[in-house]
């Protein structure tokens, strides 16, 4: 298949050397910096790339282009990459991003908006999320229970880092509650943790949560351990196992701790990139979009989005799934217009009055004008079911044909 890169990342670049190694051509490059520097299997160095083509990103909105786009952070602004998504998704354009790949929960909204309208597919790359065979297994002895061990009453997960500020925390919290969700079901309530001093908020950050379980899962940070990754902790009647991750984010080994014995079983790690690149090019050769996975990043980022609040709030927050579409947008920006005309209108009767009692010549038409006002904001409020009855009414005649 012939694929483009559009903003070149540590990520980015595995998934793009991935694709041309199982057989595909990268026919488009943008955004790439210094990032083509360095040792990579397949692809090629900075100076054998004929050209940057950042500046003409527009001509990926075209499908004819390339089959479907690698995109990562790259040196672009988050707020320009996050749109340049949003328009490759209104153009049915297939996209594979890095995740996470901006921090606006909106954004993701906005972008998720574009996709399900157009139909597009839009899947996102999180390496943990690649090793669903252990993460499969775990999910399954927290619902059976395990045959040693027992039924599974806790889960936590413990991450060293070196660099815990805000931005890496959070980067890297997204990640871990995805695959979270997929030991655990969705997790629906959260309340988080940190310390009073706002600059060690986040190097100590922990985070309680609970789901479809009604199993307890802990999610903390802590600092950089010598060559060690994070770690699943599931905690049993009769013991606790526990699923350790390198520093390249691949499960090494399975350890279960009984009262009078240990043991320890090395566990096969995948390629994440060969992976995830098949996963995105078996759906383009479907082609279908209900291979999306981006639902999945969107409730990943809503939960990110909700440690805030639960820190300014002190208390644990409920996370309701949402959906923006243009009805919700434009009833949205309708109720900000109604507050508004709310606002205003007494300064309207009292400018009227005003007028009125120094004999203006244009007053006696001011009511007229104020209804006038008025029945265009209510006649507003019926440009919805209008378009929309439209809208299916050409999608049903289109179905028939």
């Amino acid at each position: 298949m012939k694929l483009a890169l559009l903003g070149a990342d540590e990520e980015s670049l595995l998934l793009a050397d991935a694709a041309v190694c199982l057989g595909h051509e990268i026919i488009w490059w943008g955004d790439l910096a210094e990032a083509l520097q360095g040792p990579r299997p397949c692809l090629p160095d900075a100076d054998l790339v004929v050209q940057d083509q950042a500046d003409q990103w527009e001509a990926l909105l075209d499908p004819r282009m390339a089959e479907g786009v690698i995109v990562g952070r790259g040196a672009t602004p988050a707020d320009q990459r996050a749109a340049q998504v949003g328009e490759l998704a209104k153009n049915g354009v297939a996209v594979l991003a890095t995740f996470p790949l901006v921090e606006s929960i909106l954004a993701y909204y906005e972008i998720d908006m574009a996709r399900d309208e157009s139909g597009s597919l839009l899947q996102h790359f999180n390496p943990l999320t690649a090793h669903l065979g252990v993460v499969e297994q775990a999910a399954q002895w927290i619902e059976q229970g395990h045959p040693q061990l027992g039924a599974i009453e806790q889960i936590a997960w413990e991450r060293p880092m070196g660099q815990r500020t805000r931005e890496r925390v959070l980067y890297h919290f997204a990640r871990d509650v995805e695959l979270l969700q997929h030991v655990a079901g969705r997790l629906n309530r959260l309340a988080a943790l940190g310390s009073p001093d706002e600059q060690s908020t986040y190097a100590g950050l922990s985070v309680q949560m609970l789901g479809e379980s009604d199993r307890p899962v802990r999610w903390s940070i802590g600092p950089a351990e010598q060559a060690a990754g994070p770690r699943l902790t599931l905690v049993a009647e009769r013991g606790r196992l526990t699923i350790q991750f390198d520093q390249a984010q691949r499960p090494t080994q399975l350890e279960i701790h009984q009262p009078d014995s240990s043991q320890s079983t090395p566990l096969e790690s995948v390629n994440e990139g060969d992976v995830c690149i098949r996963r995105f090019t078996g759906a383009l050769s479907d082609s279908t979009a209900d291979c999306s996975t981006w639902p999945e990043a969107l409730r990943a980022m809503e939960l990110t989005d909700t440690i805030e609040i639960s820190l300014r709030r002190g208390r644990m927050i409920d996370v309701h799934p949402q959906q923006l579409t243009e009805q919700l947008a434009f009833k949205g920006t309708m109720a900000a217009a109604g507050c508004g005309v709310l606002l205003v209108l007494p300064l309207l009767l009292a400018v009227g009055w005003i007028a009125a009692q120094e004999g203006v010549s244009l007053a006696k038409y001011w009511a007229h004008g104020l209804l006038a006002m008025l029945a265009v904001f209510l006649a507003l409020q019926l440009l919805p079911k209008l378009l929309y009855r439209a809208r299916e009414s050409d999608d049903s005649a289109s179905k028939d044909s």
